[in-house]
């Protein structure tokens, strides 16, 4: 009986030490976060994240980061890949990857309480990586020098508002100004897109602004495929024209004449 009695104690006891930790990974399960500006990446270029986490504990909140890919492999660098979480949040750098697609960042947070118990929380965050847009126009200056001219582009009626940038012309050139348009779930197909610019005098000497020009997405042009269809077209308009016209053969005589 004393034995059992024991045990009894000792698995309250146990039960009892267990509170405190289960309490203290839901209050750090719900101060773990990651945030972006944006989801989306050209492929090859580089994208921050923030990384937040606090408990009330004085020990440090370590984490470890990674990038997957669909499978679940890691793909790509992040940087810093380990290390502390800062009180303000910790920038985590990463460069995507050459292949577009759906990608995953993983984060790992732990931490240790005063009775020496980790605890871990793991949170994700997707990342959308994609081939970028180029958006490019060509201004020719017909007088002098023009600096500090605010120019942007505008695709299919809308503002790209952060392809604005900051140009200058020399007198009598031209300046082509281009932009690595980073979008997600552009429609395949033909687009239009032209290079606005401030409004004032300055724009009297300038050429090439508000003029739509077309590009593609999915395919370089509709050019080729239209030329095919008008060849294709003339070659059934010959052969046409010479079946109708060829003239039917004599194949034999007249039995009368044999």
């Amino acid at each position: 009986m004393i034995a059992a009695a024991a045990a009894v104690m000792m698995f309250a006891l146990v039960m009892i030490s267990m509170i405190p930790t289960a309490a203290a990974a839901d209050e750090f399960n719900a101060y773990a976060d990651i945030r972006a500006e944006s989801y989306v990446a050209g492929v090859g270029k580089t994208v921050e994240y923030t990384i937040f986490a606090s408990d009330d504990t004085e020990y440090p909140i370590m984490f470890t980061a990674k990038l997957t890919d669909v499978n679940g492999k890691t793909v790509s660098r992040v940087t810093p890949s380990t290390g502390p979480v800062a009180d303000e949040g910790t920038v985590i750098t990463i460069t995507a990857p050459n292949d577009p697609g759906m990608y995953t960042l993983v984060v790992d947070f732990t931490f240790t309480n005063s009775s020496d118990q980790t605890l871990a929380v793991t949170k994700s965050a997707p990342l959308r990586v994609v081939v970028p847009v180029t958006l490019s126009a060509t201004l020719v200056n017909n007088s002098g020098n023009i600096a500090n001219m605010s120019v942007w582009f505008v695709v299919d009626g809308k503002t790209v508002a952060e392809s604005e940038q900051t140009i200058e012309i020399a007198e009598y050139s031209s300046k082509t100004v281009t932009y690595e348009w980073v979008v997600e779930n552009l429609p395949n197909g033909r687009h239009t897109m032209a290079l606005g610019g401030e409004v004032g005098p300055i724009r009297e000497h300038v050429t090439g602004l508000d003029e739509p020009r077309e590009f593609f997405v999915g395919q370089t042009s509709y050019a080729l495929t239209e030329a095919l269809l008008v060849i294709l077209f003339i070659i059934l308009l010959i052969v046409l024209i010479v079946v109708v016209r060829k003239p039917v053969k004599n194949v034999g005589k007249p039995k009368g004449r044999r």
